[in-house]
């Protein structure tokens, strides 16, 4: 067997797809720290964008396909491994969709009369919703294919088991992929930090900064919807783990957030529940993720959605506010496949991967250990990509 050439490796961005990517690189056959070394380079912190935003829903069913089921089993192992119940709040979830009737009164205590077609049909342990609120229930996840898990927490967890195998976290934003003379090769990576400018020598340079990845890679064209979010600290505890993607019906025109209960974890010692509107791509991508701001006012929509159908929330309080941009090849319907993308790129040692979209979380794990493969094998033989090959879009 020939003997292993020294590589240098960069990763760009601190996400879940950098923060998986440096976990598995460290866990493959081939890593050998005391030849290779790993950069890991964030703009702002670990899990400042929509890593640490999201919503954290799981689906072996998730698309793409090719990717989706791998994925999920990572989820479950690393849950395995390394305590993911009680560090990053891991676990198994029913899901579905609904059709919600709203109670839009000012009354302290939400009621909704008996009213001829509403049904009213669910499990009987979803009752944190308002009753008579359900006119239509779709389960479409089940604890054996969905499951949920705590993104920020996620996502720094492996960033620190990485860092404890080898990896060098470098806080800084890159400026520049530097090539060989010849255009052939990435050669370096440039970045500034505190009003420094360093140069690290690279062998290979891993693109994983989400919607700024454009910005390293202006032949990347990606589209950065902006949402926002909510966490409320509801009235009752537990809160029944089921994932909601609902259809709210109101007097006045409302949004439907997605709805997510989680349960307690290393952040905060109760349960909370997660609320997510509708993307917006009519406002411009800032330079870094730590400059993200937050439009109150989509927040409080969110807000009057999802009080409107539970009296658990209703009487509960908002414990966080937040907003992030996702990285998206272009729009789609729902299930539609589209990306991300995933491989190499026509200059020896540049890797891509970007454009997760709503399924970044889900697909993390599952991208970081295929791009693990490619830069220390050169191929995949966790699962066939090909479909996610840069050359096809680009």
């Amino acid at each position: 067997m020939p003997a292993q050439q020294p590589k240098k490796i960069i990763i760009i961005g601190g996400g879940i797809v950098g923060s998986a990517t440096a976990y598995f690189l460290t866990r493959h056959a081939s890593y050998d720290p005391e030849l290779h070394s790993i950069v890991m380079l964030e703009a702002s912190s670990i899990a400042t964008a929509s890593s640490g935003k999201a919503g954290g829903f799981l689906a072996s069913w998730a698309t793409p396909n090719c990717l989706a089921p791998l994925s999920f089993k990572l989820h479950q192992s690393l849950a395995q491994q390394h305590q993911g119940d009680e560090l990053w709040g891991f676990r198994p979830v029913y899901a579905a969709e609904v059709e919600l009737e709203a109670d839009e009164t000012d009354a302290d205590n939400l009621h909704l009369p008996p009213r001829p077609g509403i049904s009213d049909d669910r499990p009987s342990d979803l009752d944190w919703l308002l009753p008579g609120s359900v006119r239509e229930y779709t389960e479409i996840g089940t604890p054996s294919d969905s499951a949920q898990v705590h993104p920020y927490l996620l996502t720094n967890k492996l960033a620190q088991l990485a860092e404890a195998s080898g990896v060098a976290i470098v806080i800084g934003s890159a400026t520049s992929i530097d090539y060989s003379p010849d255009g052939s090769s990435v050669a370096s990576v440039t970045y500034s930090s505190r009003g420094e400018t360093t140069v690290l020598e690279a062998t290979d340079v891993l693109v994983a900064a989400g919607p700024w990845s454009s910005k390293l890679l202006p032949q990347v064209k990606l589209l950065a919807p902006k949402g926002h979010s909510i966490a409320i600290q509801p009235s009752k505890d537990p809160i029944s783990p089921y994932i909601l993607f609902p259809k709210i019906h109101a007097a006045n025109p409302i949004l439907s957030p997605e709805i997510y209960p989680r349960p307690k974890d290393t952040i905060n010692d109760f349960e909370t529940v997660y609320a997510s509107g509708p993307g917006y791509y009519d406002v411009p991508l800032p330079d870094l993720a730590a400059q993200v701001t937050t439009e109150q006012e989509k927040c409080d929509d969110v807000w009057q959605a999802v009080r409107n159908v539970s009296q658990e929330i209703r009487d509960g309080k908002i414990i966080m506010s937040q907003a992030c941009y996702k990285a998206q090849i272009r729009k789609h319907a729902d299930g539609e496949e589209a990306g991300p993308v995933v491989g190499p790129m026509p200059v020896t040692g540049l890797w891509l991967a970007t454009g997760l979209d709503e399924w970044g979380i889900q697909n993390g794990p599952g991208v970081g250990l295929v791009m693990s493969e490619f830069i220390l094998e050169g191929r995949t033989t966790s699962a066939s990509v090909e479909a996610l090959d840069p050359k096809h879009w680009i």
